[in-house]
């Protein structure tokens, strides 16, 4: 800010931003899902929030008082009309602001905004990179995040040995359990089936019934204070196949050589190439072609792909870039999760969560790198 001239950074948080709260959660706190929020940041004195209604605000006003004011907009207090007087009370208004997440404001408050203001300097690069600076009250509340998914994988493992538990069964038991333990929010991707083609997300997409020899197949994604967490695991009912066993050992190998690459002051970029080379050696279809593939890795912080690493992680990136992209640093997090389809298999995957640490990298997520026996 003080690079940029300006003595406010107006921050909006989107209401149906995917994939967490982003820059504003990363310096609340907290964020709210289905509304619009807006914090006015001075360079000194306290902040403005202004949230929508009285019961979001409320609540940022509990967690938030020691450095923020909240306000609530709605019928009576119009939101561009608490805006134009918090940057009065700022002194900031019909000056220059710094400003993160205008893309995504409502057209009318953005033209209100530009109304307001003489000047916006957009500061939402600067914010990605202060958020890769990671700290130790970060790692525990992703350490939480992790032990929660790992919970809800041996919940779903337990239930799905039993003969009358449904698909349905295993997504919502596994839900319940990532709240009942403090998750924010909690859901899970599966797959069953003996060679499960995708992964499905939704009750209605799942088979009516486990079979004798199906696979179940599960990622558990959770929140904890606005931290996420990942596991993806696998259980076989039945038989494991030497095909399945030898997938298995694989990834798990793909897995153990990407968290080798995790040693700070490495370019970030080594993890990706690392893991998309080893899947390319061994599984027959190709990034383009693979009837199903989704991203082998990616960080984690108050967004599921945190910005700030997106494009380093990225196999399709603009390579001509590579000098100019992030190191690895101590306490960054990365989920790494191979996932490809095999023939005869369908689509196999492992997901665990790294944490980076003064000498390396090691696992956080403490459930068995095994494949799961279901008899």
């Amino acid at each position: 800010m003080s690079d940029a001239g300006v003595d406010v950074l107006m921050i909006f948080s989107h209401p149906r931003a995917l994939g967490g709260g982003g820059p504003f959660h990363y310096l609340a706190g907290w964020s709210v899902k289905g509304a619009s929020t807006i914090m006015l940041l001075p360079r000194e004195g306290r902040a403005i929030i202004l949230s929508a209604g009285p019961n979001n605000t409320r609540v940022f006003n509990q967690r938030c008082n020691f450095f923020a004011d909240a306000r609530a907009y709605g019928p009576i207090a119009p939101f561009a009309k608490l805006l134009e007087t918090g940057l009065g009370e700022l002194g900031a208004l019909g000056g220059k602001i710094g400003v993160s997440g205008t893309p995504y404001m409502p057209a009318p408050l953005k033209l209100a905004l530009d109304g307001m203001v003489s000047e916006q300097v957009f500061l939402g690069d600067a914010l990605d990179a202060l958020r890769l600076v990671r700290h130790a009250d970060e790692v525990a509340m992703h350490k939480k995040a992790a032990d929660i998914s790992v919970a809800m994988i041996e919940r779903v493992m337990d239930l799905a040995r039993l003969q009358a538990k449904t698909p349905s069964d295993l997504m919502t038991e596994a839900e319940l359990t990532g709240r009942k333990l403090g998750a924010d929010s909690s859901s899970i991707w599966l797959a069953t089936g003996e060679a499960p083609p995708t992964t499905y997300f939704e009750l209605f997409e799942l088979n009516e019934a486990l079979g004798p020899k199906d696979r179940v197949q599960l990622g558990a994604t959770v929140t904890y204070e606005g931290h996420f967490g990942q596991c993806l695991r696998t259980g076989v009912r039945g038989p494991i196949s030497p095909e399945m066993q030898d997938a298995w050992n694989r990834m798990v190998e793909m897995q153990d050589r990407a968290l080798a690459t995790l040693i700070p002051g490495a370019p970030m970029q080594n993890l990706v190439d690392t893991l998309e080379a080893d899947i390319d050696a061994f599984c027959p279809y190709t990034r383009a072609n693979d009837p199903f593939r989704f991203q082998s890795c990616h960080a984690l912080g108050v967004n599921y792909s945190d910005p700030s690493y997106v494009q380093a992680v990225n196999p399709e990136r603009d390579r001509s870039k590579d000098g100019k992209l992030p190191l690895i640093a101590e306490n960054m997090i990365f989920e790494i999760h191979p996932n490809f389809t095999l023939p005869g298999l369908g689509h196999v995957c492992i997901g665990d969560m790294a944490l980076v640490t003064a000498t390396g990298a090691k696992w956080i997520t403490n459930y068995p790198r095994e494949l799961v026996r279901l008899d």
